[in-house]
């Protein structure tokens, strides 16, 4: 695959630990269609294509996805999207219907994304590097200084956990930071909300961490409305569990 260097513009950290890559590859059963975000240089991407029964790769640097783009030529089982992720995931996801979702998130649009992922209900589920922080508050969880809207959001369709953490040092260029990889895999629960209404609210929700969850809804949730959602008002947000979040986003979309 090319050699050619990261572009922090792209927030582009290629992992080079072969430790790594196949605890991550193997995490995902073969005979799967999957679908890998910002393939790179190819370091999860080679061995997927081994693997995999379909694989989609979406890249944005025009340099990775000249060369994927001329790959898939010769794959029959290889697709290349060039494009931003965050413009095209809904549609590829649509279109290809992958089990799995495998990437090395680029950091600085890991949020946005993650929030974008997290609305898939896979059957299989993902495979997901974050810096540290990052994975950190996605596994968090109530009570905790970290929890936040991400970590909620996680919860509506998967179970989350640590599959490995990684040094600067498995990266080329290291970044500064460790990083994390998650897995998320479906829980099987019934959703009590559409996931458009629980973002909506986490969102509102964990605007001001600081406030009382009845001060972030000051003047559309009454005193009776919280009582009947049996979530004490004088809890700050990051103190409420997936199934209170869900609770109050039903109050809050009750057409859904």
């Amino acid at each position: 695959m090319s050699n050619a260097g990261a572009r922090k513009s792209l927030g582009q950290h290629f992992l080079i630990s072969q430790a790594a890559i196949c605890r991550i590859v193997e995490a995902i059963p073969a005979g799967k269609t999957v679908l890998e975000i910002g393939p790179g240089q190819g370091a999860i991407t080679e061995p997927l294509l081994q693997r995999a029964e379909k694989l989609v790769v979406v890249e944005k640097d025009d340099r990775f996805a000249a060369i994927w783009n001329t790959r898939a030529k010769d794959e029959p089982a290889l697709t290349c999207v060039h494009a931003d992720v965050l413009a095209v995931l809904d549609d590829q996801v649509r279109e290809h219907q992958p089990q799995w979702v495998a990437g090395n998130l680029p950091y600085n649009i890991s949020g946005p994304l993650s929030a974008a992922l997290f609305g898939h209900h896979l059957s299989g589920g993902m495979v997901l590097m974050y810096q540290r922080e990052v994975g950190n508050r996605i596994m968090a969880g109530p009570g905790s200084k970290t929890y936040g809207g991400l970590s909620v959001l996680a919860r509506h369709f998967y179970d989350v956990k640590r599959l490995l953490t990684l040094p600067p040092g498995a990266f080329s260029p290291p970044p500064k930071v460790h990083s994390v990889v998650l897995l998320l895999t479906p829980h099987g629960c019934k959703s009590v909300c559409p996931y458009t209404a629980l973002q909506q609210t986490v969102r509102k929700g964990f605007a001001h961490r600081r406030k009382t969850i009845a001060n972030n809804f000051r003047g559309i949730l009454t005193e009776d409305d919280w009582r009947n959602l049996d979530i004490d008002p004088k809890v700050r947000p990051e103190q409420m569990n997936y199934a209170a979040w869900s609770r109050l986003a039903v109050m809050l979309n009750p057409s859904g």
